[in-house]
């Protein structure tokens, strides 16, 4: 019995291509992951750029720190989730 070279091929491709199909499919899911890291990774860094912002303008106009502190980093993640569903 003898097997020419397109059989073997063919037989190769059946035995591997389940394994094919898994590891595109978790490529493709670390690459959804990675994705999704580097936005969220972006958004809490304009969080923090807000953070000290609101808490600059809070202490020298209000005289209050903490407070706009936390509104300043809430406001600039807000704004940078938004931009980002927008773009997307």
């Amino acid at each position: 019995m003898t097997v020419d070279e397109n059989q073997a091929d063919a037989i190769a491709r059946a035995i591997l291509e389940p394994d094919l199909k898994a590891q595109e499919q978790l490529r493709q899911r670390r690459a959804r992951e990675a994705t999704t890291l580097t936005a969220q990774r972006r958004a809490a860094g304009i969080a923090l750029v807000g953070m000290a912002i609101g808490g600059t303008i809070g202490y020298f106009a209000f005289g209050e720190f903490s407070r706009y502190l936390l509104v300043g980093g809430l406001v600039a993640y807000l704004l940078a989730r938004l931009v980002r569903r927008r773009i997307a």
